[in-house]
């Protein structure tokens, strides 16, 4: 082989190492980018306890059940009146006729009152209301690494507006 052969075959192997495309190198990705944060809510209903004063108006008590006192009251005067009647057997019989109406009168004027009777109190009524209120109860934050957005939902809102990127995991702070 000649000189100029050999020259020209290293000048060409040189050549051909200078053409040669090196394949680009591949970077991984060390942060992935926060593109938005939404702040999800609940709506919670706290009980509270409402009273108010009431007047209440109930029939009253009996405490004559048999009626007595209204009875013997009806017979009394029955009988009081039956005696200014007639005179001799007569007047036995009107006694005893306005005896019997009296007691039965007195009866039925009594029940009447007991019907009718009412007593006015004041009661204390309490019901459960509740008051609506809206609390954050955590944070959908979507992120972007290599161009695929992701979601994921954080007890916190995110400090920064990145995640690092380690071992080729997202980290997301707790």
């Amino acid at each position: 082989m000649t000189t100029k052969t050999i020259t020209l075959a290293v000048a060409g192997a040189i050549l051909l190492s200078a053409c040669k495309e090196e394949a680009p190198e591949i970077v991984e990705p060390t942060h992935a980018t926060i593109t938005l944060v939404e702040a999800v809510t609940e709506e919670i209903k706290t009980p509270h306890e409402v009273c108010n004063d009431v007047v209440v108006t109930k029939k009253s008590d009996v405490k004559d059940e048999g009626k007595v006192l209204g009875t013997l009251g009806g017979a009394a005067a029955g009988a009081a009146l039956g005696n200014q009647v007639g005179g001799g057997s007569g007047k036995t019989v009107a006694t005893a006729v306005g005896t019997v109406a009296g007691a039965m009168t007195g009866r039925k004027i009594q029940d009447n009152a007991q019907q009718n009777s009412t007593v006015t109190t004041t009661e204390r009524r309490c019901t459960t209301k509740y008051t609506a209120s809206t609390e954050v109860v955590g944070y959908d934050v979507t992120y972007k690494v290599a161009g695929l957005t992701t979601t994921t939902r954080m007890k916190n809102q995110p400090q920064e507006n990145t995640f690092p990127i380690i071992g080729g995991q997202v980290i997301i702070p707790q």
